[in-house]
């Protein structure tokens, strides 16, 4: 395989497209969260005015990477929501008190509407999806009903995807 480095970074799973005046959520599942945290703190630092909601689901809390982190950023940074949940609580050490079930069922709960005071829609918020196959296709399905289209270099949309595997 060849690798090839150049000085700026570049693809499509990046912030560029994110009009400064549009609210981000963040799905990930597992490792899938990884891509996001320089988008975070970016984020955060660039544009106070800007909602951002992250969603980390994983089987087991100890899978929940950069947890401390992101909590303490929630805590400072009013602008931020952090929900993590996970699958698997009966196999928990110390009873979990969070979130539990997938991705899919904290936007069908409209967790994140509670916590902003508004719905996240087409016309105001970008979704970025990254993780396990089923939960793309699943929080996918979900956007395209509430009216959410996927984002290309052709046809821009408000769904950005990072499929690894």
């Amino acid at each position: 395989d060849r690798l090839l480095m150049g000085s700026k970074i570049t693809g499509m799973f990046t912030l560029d497209a994110v009009p400064n005046d549009q609210h981000i959520v963040l799905f990930a599942t597992g490792t899938g969260l990884a891509p996001y945290m320089s988008m975070i703190r970016s984020s955060l630092a660039e544009n106070k005015h800007r909602r951002v909601a992250v969603v980390h689901g994983a089987y087991h809390s100890w899978d929940l990477g950069y947890r401390a982190e992101l909590a303490t950023l929630a805590r400072v940074c009013p602008h931020l929501t952090y929900i993590p949940l996970i699958s698997d609580p009966d196999h928990e050490p110390v009873p979990w008190k969070g979130q539990t079930g997938f991705c899919q069922d904290v936007w069908k709960s409209r967790v994140i509407d509670a916590d902003w005071g508004f719905r996240p829609s087409k016309d105001n918020t970008h979704i970025f999806l990254c993780g396990h196959p089923g939960m793309i296709q699943g929080m996918l399905e979900l956007l395209t009903e509430d009216g959410f289209d996927p984002h290309s270099r052709k046809s821009p949309g408000q769904i950005h995807l990072e499929k690894y595997w």
